[in-house]
């Protein structure tokens, strides 16, 4: 008989450590998908700032142009 309770001890540690186990894993689980869905918004910042910095370069590009244009209209006039 001290033998069967020895060895049903035992095996409720295992599965109070198994259940641990599994709750632990569980949370891990969690985190990632949490961190995953974060990556996902940040690259989604990423791109729409990397569009953004594409279309203030072409603007920038476009200004320069206008301004050349003002100065050589202005060098013909003067």
């Amino acid at each position: 008989m001290d033998l069967l309770k020895q060895l049903e001890t035992k095996m409720q540690a295992l599965v109070q450590q198994r259940n641990q186990l599994k709750e632990e894993l569980d949370a891990l689980k969690a985190a990632g998908s949490e961190g995953d869905r974060e990556l996902q918004a940040l690259k989604a910042k990423l791109d729409q700032a990397l569009a953004d910095k594409a279309s203030l370069e072409n603007d920038r590009e476009a200004v320069k142009e206008q301004v050349a244009a003002i100065l050589r209209a202005l060098e013909a006039l003067g």
